[in-house]
C-alpha cells in the first residue's frame, strides 16, 4: 500500500538528445527490447510506443530517489522490465500520490504503477492487476520495543498514521476490537499528511506507535539499523497493484501476461530479494481483493 502523500511536485519534462528518445515527466525512460512484441497491447498504446506510468516517489523501497536524485525501488525495476517484455518505453510521470487515481481518469497517464493498494472501493472506478503481496505493521522506536508484547498494550498510547491510507480505519477498528469494547482506554490516533510525518511523531517523541507497510521497515532497518521495530500483530493489508481505468480489459490482461513472463524469467523474484521484498512474491491476478 502507498503510505505516502508529498507536498505537491510539478512534473518537468525533460528533453532526451541522445538516440531520439522522446521525452519523459520528471523520471527515467526506458527503451524495449528488440525481440518484444507489442501483441495484446491497446493500439493506441502501440501507436505511441510507449507506456505512460503514474508514481509517487516517495515509498521506499518501492519507489524514491536516491542519493544521486535517481529513480529507484522495486517498482521502478520492475516498470523497465514491463517495458522490456511489452516493447514499448516507459515514459513516468510524477504526481502526488493523492492524484495518482485522478491521473489515468483524465487520460494523463495509462496506468499507475506507485504501491498502491488494491481495494473493493478502489476498483469501483478502476481495474487491478496486482502484483505484490505487501503487509501492514504498527512500529515504534527500536528502544521501545520490549513495551510492546501484546495487543492491549496499545490501549491508551498513541499511534500515528497517514490519514490517506486504509491503515487509517484498521487502527480505528484495532482500538475498538483491542481496547474500548474490553473496557480499555483507546488508542489515540494522529492522522498525518504522509508516513514520512508519522514517523517523525515517533522521531520527536509525541507518539509511542505508527502503523505503516511492511516494506518501508524494510527499507529503513537496511538504512537505519534498529531505529523501529514493528511490533505486534501484522495488520491486513491488501495487495499492491497496478491501477489502469475501469473496463480497460485489454491493457490489464497485456500486464498481467507481461508480469507472468517476467516471473518465468526469474527477473521478478530476483528484483524483489535486492530490495528485501522477497516475502512479497506472487501470482498476477486481476482485481484479486474481493
Amino acid at each position: 500500500m502507498k503510505h505516502f502523500k508529498n507536498a505537491a511536485r510539478v512534473a518537468a519534462i525533460t528533453a532526451v538528445a541522445a538516440f531520439g528518445l522522446t521525452a519523459c515527466v520528471g523520471g527515467t525512460e526506458t527503451t524495449s527490447d528488440p525481440g518484444a512484441t507489442t501483441a495484446g497491447l491497446p493500439q493506441a498504446i502501440k501507436d505511441a510506443g510507449k507506456l505512460r506510468i503514474g508514481l509517487s516517489p516517495d515509498f521506499p523501497p518501492m519507489e524514491f530517489r536516491d542519493s544521486d536524485k535517481k529513480l529507484a525501488g522495486v517498482d521502478i525495476d520492475l516498470q523497465q522490465k514491463l517495458g522490456e517484455v511489452l516493447g514499448v518505453q516507459i515514459e513516468v510521470v510524477e504526481s502526488p500520490f493523492d492524484q495518482l487515481i485522478n491521473s489515468v481518469q483524465t487520460g494523463r497517464v495509462d496506468m499507475v504503477m506507485s504501491g498502491i493498494s488494491d481495494t473493493v472501493e478502489r476498483q469501483k472506478t478502476a481495474d487491478f492487476v496486482d502484483y505484490f503481496k505487501s503487509k501492514g505493521s504498527l512500529y515504534t522506536a527500536g528502544s521501545r520495543v520490549g513495551e510492546f508484547t501484546k495487543q492491549s498494550d496499545i490501549c491508551g498510547k498513541k499511534l500515528a498514521v497517514s490519514g490517506k491510507t486504509d491503515y487509517f480505519e484498521q487502527v480505528k477498528t484495532l482500538s475498538k476490537t483491542v481496547c474500548t469494547d474490553k473496557g480499555l482506554p483507546e488508542l489515540g490516533i494522529l492522522p498525518t499528511d504522509s508516513g514520512a510525518a508519522a514517523r517523525l511523531q515517533i522521531d520527536q517523541g509525541r507518539v509511542d506507535l505508527a502503523a505503516q507497510g511492511g516494506e518501508n521497515l524494510a527499507y529503513f532497518e537496511k538504512t537505519e539499523p534498529g531505529k523501529y521495530a514493528a511490533v505486534l500483530d501484522p495488520l491486513p493489508a491488501k495487495p499492491f497493484g497496478i491501477l489502469v481505468m475501469k473496463g480497460e480489459t485489454q491493457l490489464a490482461n497485456a500486464i498481467k501476461d507481461a508480469f507472468t513472463k517476467i516471473i518465468d524469467s526469474g527477473d521478478y523474484q530476483k528484483i524483489l530479494d535486492k530490495w528485501g521484498v522477497g516475502y512479497g512474491a506472487m501470482t498476477p491476478e486481476i482485481n484479486g481483493t474481493k
